[in-house]
């Protein structure tokens, strides 16, 4: 194989490519482990079920089992979501 100036170029070029999608993959990298090691973003809404929801997240599932506040939470959650009326009935 004879090593001309295209093929020098073109060696040039994919490693440069290369170098460039390394640093890219480090850079993302460095920046989720970043975002990781600052734990989750507190809640700044004025919603008070999603204070109560991001409370019962913490819990076991012993202690969802039983309290009833978050129980009650997550069925409005439900509700709210799927959009029902609060009058309608899981049984139908």
């Amino acid at each position: 194989m004879k090593l001309t100036a295209e093929t020098t170029l073109k060696g040039i070029a994919i490693a440069m490519g290369a170098g460039a999608a390394l640093m890219i993959a480090i850079e993302f990298q460095t920046a989720l482990e970043a975002e990781r090691s600052e734990g989750p973003a507190a809640v700044t809404s004025d919603d008070p079920l999603r204070a109560t929801l991001q409370r019962c997240r913490t819990l076991t599932p012993e202690e969802l089992e039983i309290d009833t506040t978050c129980q009650a939470a997550w069925e409005e959650n439900r509700r709210r979501f799927f959009g029902l009326a609060s009058n309608d009935s899981e049984g139908e």
